[in-house]
């Protein structure tokens, strides 16, 4: 009814996938035009999500390729977020791809200046990862001897720094029209310096088919990728393949399939950086 009220009469109805997130997201159809809902109740855990989302979109440069943020509310102990439309399907990141060079004009549009203020620091999101990563070294230090080091030694501080970071990049958040690609979905939006999110994509990359030699090489056409300094991007790399596969060990049944594949991608990169 709060939707109805904004865009008319809903005459179509088409659920989107939500991911690992519990509530609503879905196409809305109305005899004007089409809008894309997402929604959760105020006392859910993914209730932060949405809120981040919300206040990222609210203040998205007009260069960042994303579809706009009509109008927030919260309505009946729910967070209501309605959006554009964005056309297009998820980016298909396999090595002979036509998407790849959407892909890669896409993430580097999005590295501006943090617009966000107070946006939490990537340093949160990769503490969080160390300290599964810790906790499986704990468990199995033999058998994972050669990232110890690493992840001892990383600095988070090399993360730290004030650009726009999207924090979750993979095909499901990359959305191509033609020779356009447009980021969606920014309820892990925070700040740092832009290498990482470029980072994070590498190992969807080689997960799609790339070798890490090349999915190195499609990162290297974003011009950020530049100034990735060498250890603290092979610390990530270990980092995450650790967290994968704690991820993976630990995770539900009906995910379980889909987090082996993250982690054997992300273990496939740490291997080829580290030697």
């Amino acid at each position: 009814m709060a939707v109805q009220e904004r865009t008319g009469p809903v005459v179509g109805i088409r659920s989107a996938d939500i991911g690992l997130t519990s509530g609503v997201a879905a196409h809305i159809t109305t005899a004007r035009a089409v809008f894309f809902v997402k929604a959760a109740p105020a006392a859910a855990p993914v209730a932060g999500h949405l809120l981040r989302e919300r206040t990222t979109n609210q203040v998205l440069p007009t260069e960042i390729p994303a579809p706009r943020l009509l109008w927030a509310d919260d309505v009946a102990g729910w967070h209501l977020l309605v959006f554009e439309h964005a056309p297009g399907r998820e980016a298909d990141l396999a090595p002979d791809s036509p998407h790849i060079s959407a892909v890669v004009d896409a993430v580097a549009a999005i590295s501006v200046p943090c617009p966000w203020p107070d946006a939490p620091s990537i340093t949160g999101k990769v503490t969080a990862l160390l300290r599964q990563a810790e906790a499986i070294l704990a468990e199995c230090p033999a058998e994972y001897a050669r990232y110890g080091p690493l992840v001892k030694a990383f600095d988070l501080e090399e993360l730290a720094g004030e650009a726009l970071l999207h924090a979750d990049l993979h095909s499901g958040n990359l959305l191509v029209d033609g020779e356009r690609c447009q980021v969606v979905d920014w309820s892990m939006a925070c700040r740092g310096v832009p290498w990482v999110d470029v980072a994070f994509l590498v190992p969807r990359l080689i997960d799609a088919g790339h070798t890490p030699a090349e999915a190195e090489d499609v990162a290297a056409r974003v011009p950020d990728w530049s100034s990735a300094p060498r250890d603290a991007v092979t610390a990530l790399a270990a980092t995450r393949a650790l967290f994968a596969t704690r991820m993976a060990d630990i995770g539900p049944a009906h995910l379980k399939e889909k987090r082996l594949r993250t982690s054997a991608a992300c273990r496939a990169w740490a291997e080829y950086r580290i030697g």
